[in-house]
């Protein structure tokens, strides 16, 4: 039922090889193909006519084997077969063909959407190493429109020879046709010796037939395109316009190094780069028309030519004002998300226009710059909100579209501990649910600047958790000293695990808009060091990220494998410190200290750590806890005092009962934690009451448990 070619004459290296000539039904039954997606089949992944029948209604993906070959990495492996789509994919579509090894890893993606299509009613194939998106960089589609109900062969590379990425031909008559390239940075390491033992199908968004579908290591092995008449799939469509107005004629057709050669009234047309462009392409764009035509379209490959039917372009010379087909329609937008209006007129032309705008709460109307097109685009910031209308000028006057309203209004306010349910544990830069754009406000717990000298960057923490402020379209004294009370209005991201939000479109839509100073930092909270080195992104882990913690009692190494600390901070650098919880012994968690020395960054105020000694030994140490990766944390000290290297000094404390209920002070430092601890006999047991805790001068402890301890301590840390 199926042609499986192992050894052969002319394809010594064909791997596969499958015309899927079986009787029409369910393709998972014939021994060869199987379903690798879901785990439990819903047995509905069928052939028709000897094709492979993928839509978005049908949920089995389905793979075959290369009758047992196993070529590992490096090696160059070649797959071909051919589409014919009935109903096109969303703008983004998905990837339904990859290679795969015997236990589903996979690379090569071939994607299929409607992203950058120039013709309407096409699609466009793409190809990526590994990632599943081709929005990601790198994942690149073919330029070239495809149409419906035409068949196309694509022929795909897995490059593991030349550092491992994926190629796609659409019709190539040889390699050394056009071809694009995919190499996204969503690698793994498997991908770089994957051996490549079976292609798999999977319905994605559209409804495409998939036949003849071969595996090899060369292209020739693969390639059976027989050269044939181009195949029209897209018609010129015709029209009426009225004189001096634009239009653009559309073709695509099949055939291998297919050519286009435009007529006017069966005369071959030329550019003159003004009033005709693009006479030899698939896209013909005409200006100022003032005749009626009958055009066509002569598609040419190697095998001949074929010519699309007349698309007769009737003008109307009489002379007419401009009316609107197309009216704007108003808005209400959320900040920073994007805002078009449409209005389209017709009349006599050449056709301008001019957008006009009054803001809310004004009396005037004035000229939009730069607004002359039909549509009007921008991002939404407060000012855009108001009244806006178009004025259409044609060769026969001037006529005012309605007038609408667009409205900017804030998102809801939500509180950083929500926004942690976005982390993801990916070794990336992945955008929080597709770009929504988030509003939060935090006290900025960091001094001067995180990472470099460059990058305006701070952290923010509310009562929930906190999160990095990534302020990339801001200027680097926009820094916002530490205890700025800031509202932050932008898209968010997971980047390789840490939090952070993105305001990068500039300080003109009050992405952030600062509050209030000078307010208290929130209270740090206890770091446990073991938990958070070997399970960074667990519950505990993903809690703290981002905001101000404290270790305790800590010993500080130049190295993970325990080489001893000298010297002092350096100057407009950077150090970074390995702190254990006890005198370094291997094989014991640790964790990153980064910090940076600048001396010429903004907002520095009491950083100071230049010239100041490298402690070895620690009995308190601040930062904000920051993620590198999903399995590298790290604490960001951002002043000398962070580091608490003086044992504390002794103190007293008072004891009063009010209402039989304990109360303790104590002469507090700035700076040092304190814990409560109580027993009901002086010799102990010892119980910690209360964990650690800042205070500005003066600590107090009230103990409302109820227990029935006779016995206080209170020790720093």
């Amino acid at each position: 039922m199926f042609v499986l070619l192992t050894v052969v004459t002319v394809r010594a290296d064909l791997l596969f090889s499958d015309g899927l000539n079986y009787s029409d039904g369910l393709i998972e039954t014939d021994g060869l193909w199987y379903c690798y997606s879901p785990a439990s089949p819903d047995q509905d992944a069928f052939v028709t006519n000897d094709l492979l029948i993928l839509n978005s209604a049908n949920h089995d993906a389905v793979a075959a084997p290369t009758n047992g070959v196993v070529y590992s990495a490096p090696q160059l492996i070649y797959a071909s077969f051919t589409i014919n789509v009935s109903q096109l994919p969303s703008v983004n579509g998905g990837y339904f063909v990859q290679l795969m090894d015997n236990t589903n890893n996979n690379a090569a993606h071939v994607f299929i959407d409607t992203k950058g299509t120039v013709v309407p009613g096409t699609y466009r194939l793409g190809i990526a190493n590994f990632a599943t998106s081709i929005n990601t960089v790198g994942a690149t589609n073919f330029p070239m429109d495809l149409a419906t109900g035409v068949t196309y062969q694509v022929v795909i590379n897995w490059d593991e020879v030349n550092g491992y990425g994926a190629n796609l031909w659409i019709n190539p008559s040889s390699e050394g046709d056009n071809y694009v390239y995919g190499n996204d940075t969503t690698n793994d390491a498997y991908l770089l010796t994957l051996p490549v033992t079976q292609i798999g199908f999977s319905p994605y968004g559209a409804v495409e037939a998939i036949g003849d579908v071969m595996i090899g290591t060369s292209f020739n092995d693969v390639m059976t395109n027989v050269t044939q008449l181009p195949v029209i799939g897209v018609e010129p469509q015709p029209t009426n316009f009225y004189s001096g107005n634009n239009y653009t004629l559309y073709t695509a057709a099949s055939g291998m190094d297919v050519t286009y050669q435009w007529l006017s009234n069966n005369v071959p047309m030329s550019d003159d780069g003004v009033t005709v462009v693009g006479s030899q392409s698939n896209v013909l764009n005409l200006t100022n028309l003032q005749n009626t035509v009958n055009y066509s379209v002569v598609a040419t490959d190697s095998a001949g030519s074929v010519t699309s039917a007349v698309a007769q372009v009737t003008v109307n010379v009489t002379p007419t004002p401009p009316f609107f087909t197309i009216q704007p329609q108003g808005q209400t937008n959320s900040l920073l998300s994007p805002v078009t209006l449409t209005a389209l007129a017709d009349g006599t032309g050449p056709i301008n226009y001019q957008w006009y705008f009054e803001p809310a709460g004004g009396n005037t109307f004035g000229q939009v710059t730069g607004a002359t097109s039909p549509i009007y685009s921008f991002t939404a910031g407060y000012p855009n909100s108001g009244s806006y209308y178009v004025t259409a000028t044609g060769g026969d006057g001037s006529y005012n579209s309605a007038t609408v309203n667009v409205l900017v209004i804030p998102p809801p306010l939500v509180s950083i501990g929500y926004m942690h349910n976005y982390i993801t544990n990916y070794s990336g830069n992945v955008t929080v649910n597709g770009g929504q754009i988030f509003d939060v406000e935090g006290v900025v717990t960091s001094i001067g600047q995180i990472i470099s000298k460059t990058a305006p960057e701070f952290f923010i923490q509310d009562g929930t958790g906190g999160c990095l402020v990534y302020a990339g379209g801001f200027n680097i004294t926009n820094v916002p000293p530490v205890g700025t009370l800031v509202n932050v209005i932008s898209p968010a991201e997971s980047y390789y695990g840490e939090l952070e939000m993105d305001p990068t479109t500039g300080a003109s839509t009050n992405a952030v808009l600062v509050l209030s100073t000078n307010n208290p930092l929130p209270a740090t909270i206890p770091l446990n060091l073991p938990v958070m080195a070997t399970n960074t992104m667990g519950t505990y882990g993903l809690a703290v990220q981002c905001s101000l913690v404290t270790l305790t009692n800590v010993y500080l190494y130049s190295s993970s494998a325990g080489a001893a600390v000298s010297g002092n901070f350096p100057t407009n650098s950077s150090k970074t410190l390995y702190a254990f919880q006890q005198p370094y012994s291997a094989g014991e968690p640790y964790m990153t200290i980064y910090l940076v020395t600048y001396t010429n960054a903004a907002n520095l105020l009491n950083t100071n750590f230049w010239g100041k000694p490298i402690p070895s030994h620690v009995y308190e140490l601040t930062g904000e806890m920051g993620i590198y990766s999903p399995t590298e944390p790290e604490i960001y000290p951002t002043r000398y005092e962070d580091f608490v290297s003086t044992p504390p000094a002794s103190f007293s404390v008072s004891i009063a009962v009010t209402n039989g209920i304990p109360q303790l002070a104590w002469p507090a430092v700035v700076g040092s934690t304190y814990s409560v601890y109580s027993a009901t006999n002086i010799l102990g047991p010892w119980t910690q009451t209360f964990g650690l805790g800042y205070y500005p001068s003066v600590g107090a402890y009230t103990d409302t448990n109820g227990a029935s301890s006779a016995f206080y301590r209170v020790s720093s840390p």
